[in-house]
């Protein structure tokens, strides 16, 4: 699994250290869409993405807000 998704019952602090993520349980996905996808429906449930990574990619909190939004049929 190449792609982690990290998130929480509170939102995001604003500067994330690697000492706050590993205080949680990451979910890992195949792909970036799947971490995506994966993110959306943890918004969908009341909770918040903190950061998405995987090679090449690390996707803060807004970030994954930004790109969630523009997923067809997404809402919060």
């Amino acid at each position: 699994m190449k792609f982690a998704l990290y998130f929480s019952n509170v939102p995001a602090p604003k500067d994330l250290t690697r000492e706050q993520l590993d205080r949680l349980i990451a979910v890992h996905f195949t792909t970036e869409e799947d971490a995506l996808h994966g993110a959306a429906l943890v918004i969908r449930g009341g909770q918040y993405p903190w950061l998405i990574e995987g090679p090449g990619l690390r996707l803060d909190a807004a970030e994954i807000g930004r790109r969630c939004e523009a997923m067809p049929g997404f809402r919060r």
